[in-house]
């Protein structure tokens, strides 16, 4: 493994001193992704330092940081899940044109192809440095079947051995777990960055009374929040199953599930799952979410996989119990957080009941 760092200033601060102007690539900035709020936070703190920092993404829809300029390369929508859009961004003129222009960078910052794949060309043709930000903690092929199973394992193969990868002059990585695992794919060295939260975000908060309006709770309710796409690879279905049986048919308990509805089959697959305790909010914007956080009393996530978790860092800054698989990185630094053997989900029911305060923790006499 290699050098550790706090945060973005100080890995940035640790390469050659003329670095002054930095673009930071992603597939997307907007308002639903997780990779989106990585990038937001880097490029908020990048430009208080004093950088000059420039975003670049396939699709942009969210408002960048004050003083950041957003590129939008676009999209193609050629196909249902909107995946063949990265490959096709390759051979597209706005791809040529982020080339051609990548030596006004003396850093450029890829998070998932295609931006390796570019971030790689600019390298070569200019000689700017090029940094690789990993995310990916394991392939997900096996949660998806016809073209978004074939898109899986392509995308993890070109986010995991992919040449532009291998070559990347720093591969970093948001926890240790998330490093050891790209070094075995690459056989280089990662850095470790931990991710931290945008507290800026949070300045606006919809008051309590806002959030028991809009999503039909009781100022008595006990609220169990998720933030995250409902998309298998949250593994949402198995979350709804445990908090319907540690709450046991009890009255004042809602579970709330906040994020984009973005694959029609699981969602349906949830509802018929879900009592009338279960609510789906679908997106919300920021000051919503905030409220939401500063609403609810437990953050709970059945998710298998994650390379850090940014929405129990959140829960966590809005001081929420957090039930979670210890695999998930950001589980190993927060304070207030349950650890539960992974896929041990008797385990996990039997946590989440205790965070619940529904029965109280066994003494060595009751035992």
């Amino acid at each position: 493994m290699g050098a550790d760092y706090n945060s973005i200033s100080d890995f940035v601060g640790s390469l050659q001193d003329d670095v002054r102007r930095i673009a930071i690539c992603g597939t997307s900035y907007n308002d639903i992704g997780g990779v989106a709020r990585v990038i937001e936070q880097q490029a908020s703190e990048l430009r208080d330092d004093g950088y000059d920092v420039e975003i670049f993404a396939l699709e942009g829809t969210r408002e960048p940081p004050e003083g950041v300029l957003l590129h939008s390369l676009g999209r193609f929508e050629t196909s249902p899940y909107k995946e063949v859009d990265k490959l096709i961004t390759l051979a597209s003129p706005s791809a040529l044109r982020f080339i051609q222009s990548a030596n006004r960078f003396d850093l450029i910052i890829a998070h998932r192809f295609p931006f390796s794949t570019l971030g790689h060309a600019a390298k070569v043709i200019h000689g700017v440095p090029y940094v690789y930000w990993s995310h990916p903690s394991g392939s997900s092929d096996e949660l998806f079947e016809g073209l978004a199973h074939v898109w899986a394992r392509v995308q993890h193969h070109l986010e995991t051995k992919n040449y532009a990868v291998r070559r990347a002059d720093c591969i970093c990585a948001v926890s240790e777990e998330s490093g050891e695992y790209i070094e075995t794919k690459t056989g280089r060295e990662a850095t470790v960055v931990p991710n931290t939260i945008t507290e800026s975000r949070f300045e606006d908060v919809a008051t309590e009374e806002t959030i028991n309006e809009r999503f039909v709770l009781t100022p008595e309710d006990t609220v169990v929040l998720h933030v995250g796409r409902i998309s298998p690879r949250k593994n949402i279905h198995r979350l709804v199953d445990i908090f319907q049986e540690a709450t046991d048919g009890e009255t004042g308990y809602k579970l709330l599930l906040v994020g984009e509805e973005s694959m029609p089959e699981y969602s349906e697959r949830v509802r018929r799952r879900a009592g009338d305790d279960v609510v789906l909010t679908g997106f919300v914007n920021d000051e919503t979410l905030a409220g939401i956080y500063n609403r609810s009393d437990v953050y709970a996530t059945c998710s298998l996989s994650e390379g850090w978790g940014l929405p129990l860092s959140e829960a966590s800054y809005f001081d929420l119990e957090i039930v979670a698989f210890e695999s998930i990185p950001a589980v190993q630094s927060l304070r207030n957080a349950h650890h539960v053997t992974e896929e041990d989900y008797d385990e996990f029911r039997e946590h989440l009941i205790h965070a619940l305060g529904a029965v109280p923790m066994l003494s060595e006499d009751d035992e």
